[in-house]
């Protein structure tokens, strides 16, 4: 069993979206919103990968931000190979507007 080295700042979802998307590669929040083992909605996912994408887990596809995968770093912490609280915290999405 691999131990992740989670931040203060990460929350259960962010991991089943990271699993998520090792699994399948790349996928959107409206794919995920309906996935067994992830209970959130759409908006509860789209801002929690723009948190993600701000700590380098994920990146967006497409300008629109709504075709999401996985960095290699976000494959390293699913490894237990990245400590995340060791980087900087990413910017909570309201204050991108």
């Amino acid at each position: 069993m691999t131990i992740r080295k989670t931040a203060r700042w990460q929350q259960c979802i962010d991991d089943r979206i990271l699993e998520h998307l090792r699994d399948e590669n790349h996928s959107t929040a409206t794919q995920m919103s309906i996935m067994d083992g992830i209970h959130a909605t759409e908006n509860q996912i789209q801002e929690r990968c723009r948190v993600l994408a701000d700590a380098d887990l994920v990146y967006f596809l497409t300008d629109r931000q709504d075709m999401v995968g996985l960095t290699t770093m976000g494959e390293q912490y699913l490894n237990g190979e990245v400590d995340v609280e060791l980087y900087p915290r990413p910017r909570h999405p309201n204050s991108w507007e």
